[in-house]
């Protein structure tokens, strides 16, 4: 479970943000998940009281999730589609390509933005 470590960055990465502003206390973070990505958000989520534990400035953080659809584009005829159109169609729904395919989006995970009080 790699998601305890990624707790932990995010944590540090909250940190330096915190330390460079001079917060005493952060509302909430909102991390942002791509559909596909390797990041579970119920392991980060049930992770995430280890960094209160380690730091008091995440007493009362709360972590929000936001999914974000995995989005791929076909370099056949152009045409972006989700994930759930490629499987339905097995391809690209417009061409029925299933190759010349691009992921845009799907597999990120970061920091969108901390709420402080």
């Amino acid at each position: 479970m790699h998601e305890l470590g990624i707790v932990l960055s995010i944590a540090d990465k909250v940190m330096e943000v915190a330390q460079a502003n001079q917060l005493t206390e952060i509302k909430a973070i909102t991390m942002q998940i791509g559909e596909i990505s390797s990041v579970i958000p119920e392991y980060l989520e049930k992770c995430f009281p280890a960094a209160a534990e380690r730091n008091p400035l995440f007493e009362n953080t709360e972590l929000k999730i936001e999914i974000l659809p995995a989005r791929y584009l076909c370099h056949v005829c152009g045409e972006s589609f989700s994930l759930g159109e490629f499987e339905e169609a097995k391809g690209c729904p417009s061409c029925k390509e299933n190759q010349l395919l691009e992921l845009l989006t799907g597999r990120e995970c970061f920091i969108k933005n901390i709420e402080v009080w």
